[in-house]
């Protein structure tokens, strides 16, 4: 009787164990398409900020152009748009997200994806002048739109999880 009472035990725990795990992945492997159809606030951009916070977790494919960095920060670079250089986005692990325009321009964003300064590589200095975000979140997406592109649909769709999760977050 105690044995069928620990092994009753342990199978639930196993299966909760592979359910939870098999969640927490989804939930990391399909973040970006989960961002695309969850609700936020104006001017906070999930999409952006969960492609490259999860860029070891994602599907990122071979894209001609298109290169990935995992050391340290995770960055995406791409060729195609940057004049001098590749134009990139990072995120850093004190939830700031950089993005490199490829014409020696740094804008930096904090954890709700807004502004919080421009630096002028070629000056050293930051920029005083106005900057238009809209345009900036424009380069943006057109530099990192073919990995989104490239997202699958989830099998399992866990939508009402990743926005209950992350409801504060884009909020």
């Amino acid at each position: 009787m105690l044995k069928k009472v620990f092994l009753s035990i342990f199978v639930v725990v196993l299966v909760g164990v592979v359910w939870f795990g098999y969640g927490a992945l989804n939930l990391k492997k399909n973040s970006v398409y989960y961002a695309q159809h969850t609700p936020h606030s104006e001017g906070v951009e999930p999409v952006l900020m969960e492609v490259v916070r999860n860029l070891r977790w994602i599907y990122n494919p071979d894209i001609k152009g298109i290169k990935y960095d995992y050391d340290g920060y995770r960055n995406i670079y791409n060729k195609k748009y940057g004049k001098t250089e590749a134009a990139s986005l990072a995120y850093y692990f004190r939830e700031e997200y950089l993005y490199d325009d490829g014409n020696f321009l740094l804008y930096t964003f904090d954890k709700r994806f807004r502004l919080i300064s421009v630096w002028n590589v070629k000056t050293l200095e930051f920029t005083s002048k106005p900057v238009d975000v809209s345009a900036v979140k424009r380069d943006i997406f057109r530099v990192v739109q073919p990995v989104i592109d490239a997202q699958l649909e989830p099998f399992i769709n866990l939508q009402w999880i990743y926005d209950w999760i992350n409801k504060e977050r884009f909020n």
